[in-house]
């Protein structure tokens, strides 16, 4: 704590002298800064390390500052009181009256932490770095905290990775050095919509859709308008992994070229059809519509659902689940739902009268593979028809039970055997 006498003759004065004090005294006084472990000793000494102190005694804080010093010194700025701010907020004060009024501030502390022969800044600005989303398209950036580099696309920061630096002919000396905070933050993939291509180069051009890389084909480059957006080169290992990704399920998306006035919905890699009625009744018109490729639209809406895709109507009009098998909509039971291990995976919404229509199927796809409960038979569709497998026929490049679907009994005895 500041001595009674100290407190009296130059902590207690009123903050109007202590402002007119303070301007010459900044100019002439030779200590004015000091380090974190410095004004750490002086709190030590002053309030015994305590920063919240307040006993009541008319001093306050770590440092115990008067409120006639806090207000002179601006410390109000931060809290009404020093106890109330934060250790930074009265070590920054603490360094004002420093600066004005010189160690003796704390007569004794003061000089027992060595408060006048410590000249370090204890909060040193911190550099300052660009906003990334400021730098042009195309520019390298990292983090002064890390190894890692990204290249800006608009406004996303795209991983570049050691593979492709050579190959895609990045120059590492021009980095540009972002804070740390703007660098992590940044998206990891271009916004939806924006068309890229190989930084190694090649004709194959693309446009992102939630982190995917969708093939724009040669005839669709024109007539779907892509040929007059920004066409941007992104790094060769991020693309390779973005062609494979598929559109997040749920998205909506319609033909680019507005020939097909159809809506679809993306689940699983597969396009469904939203028939007109189920539009606005399933709350499809209220999601992000997002136009896609022609051509990869079509192949897309013509793939089956994925095999083991666990589906209800979205309208909850129908409220069966069912497991997609070779195209088919298979019904379950609550009992079939929990017991095959279906609750595991993610229950997939879809249109109602497109499951109408994979429930009204008479039967899965050829090559589909089916097992029901009670029986280690896997049987194959073959035109309608079942066929038992061997043992044989599964292995290192063969079939894999990973493939094989479970289902209901009675939905695997309704098929004649081959």
């Amino acid at each position: 704590m500041l001595t009674v006498t100290r407190k009296k003759t130059v902590l207690a004065v009123t903050a109007a002298a202590l402002v007119s004090l303070a301007a010459p005294l900044l100019t002439t006084t030779t200590a004015s800064a000091a380090s974190v472990a410095t004004w750490d000793k002086v709190a030590q000494c002053e309030a015994s390390g305590n920063w919240s102190i307040n006993t009541g005694n008319g001093y306050y804080g770590g440092l115990q500052i008067s409120m006639s010093t806090w207000r002179a010194f601006d410390g109000t700025q931060y809290a009404s009181r020093p106890d109330l701010a934060t250790k930074q907020q009265q070590i920054l004060t603490g360094e004002k009256i420093l600066a004005g009024q010189g160690p003796g501030a704390w007569p004794s502390c003061g000089a027992a932490a060595g408060l006048g022969s410590d000249r370090s800044n204890p909060y040193p600005s911190a550099p300052s770095y660009p906003n990334p989303s400021t730098l042009a398209a195309g520019t390298l950036v990292k983090s002064p905290n890390g190894p890692a580099v990204k290249v800006m696309i608009e406004g996303a920061g795209v991983p570049v990775a050691a593979s492709d630096v050579a190959p895609d002919k990045y120059d590492l000396s021009k980095i540009v050095l972002v804070d740390d905070t703007a660098f992590n933050g940044l998206p990891s993939a271009p916004p939806a919509g924006t068309v890229v291509h190989d930084q190694a180069g090649g004709a194959n051009r693309y446009v992102v859709i939630d982190g995917a890389a969708v093939l724009i084909s040669a005839s669709d480059w024109t007539a779907n308008g892509y040929n007059v957006r920004r066409d941007m080169g992104v790094p060769t290992s991020w693309l390779q992994a973005a062609a494979q990704r598929t559109i997040s399920n749920g998205r909506v998306v319609m033909d680019q070229s507005g020939t097909d006035p159809a809506r679809y919905v993306m689940v699983n890699g597969s396009a469904l059809h939203i028939s007109a009625s189920e539009w606005s009744a399933n709350g499809y018109d209220s999601r992000s519509l997002m136009g896609v490729p022609t051509s990869w639209l079509a192949s897309t809406a013509a793939k089956q659902l994925a095999n083991g895709t666990v589906v209800k109507d979205a309208s909850g009009a129908d409220a069966t689940v069912y497991v997609m098998a070779g195209g088919a909509a298979v019904p379950l039971t609550y009992a079939d739902f929990t017991g095959f291990g279906y609750d595991k995976r993610a229950l997939e919404a879809v249109p109602g009268q497109w499951l109408g229509s994979a429930a009204a199927k008479p039967a899965p796809a050829d090559g589909t593979m089916l097992l029901s409960p009670g029986s280690n038979t896997v049987w194959q569709i073959q035109g309608g028809k079942k066929r038992a497998m061997s043992g044989d026929e599964f292995g290192a490049g063969k079939l894999s039970f990973n493939d094989v679907i479970t289902v209901p009994a009675a939905f695997t005895a309704k098929f004649p055997t081959v």
